[in-house]
């Protein structure tokens, strides 16, 4: 099984952008709702999920979950 290029640009581009004391998925995963419950109430982000952050900026699977979770919160307030 080959990759197409595409994925082929996204282990590149997930490969230049990973630091040692970055957080994997299952870390973003685990952290994600309390980081888009304080984001949506525009309150301080605390230090400790600042890893998160960086995470949601580097990986485009979180960030679509994130999205997807914000999309979600947001329709329940309403």
């Amino acid at each position: 099984m080959s990759l197409s290029e595409q994925q082929v640009r996204t282990l590149v581009q997930l490969a230049v952008t990973t630091t040692p004391d970055g957080m994997d998925c299952d870390g973003c995963f685990g952290r994600v709702a309390e980081f888009a419950e304080i984001h949506l109430a525009n309150q301080p982000l605390p230090e400790s999920l600042r890893r998160v952050e960086d995470h949601l900026q580097n990986c485009p699977c979180c960030k679509d979950e994130f999205e997807a979770l914000k999309l979600a919160l947001v329709s329940v307030v309403e």
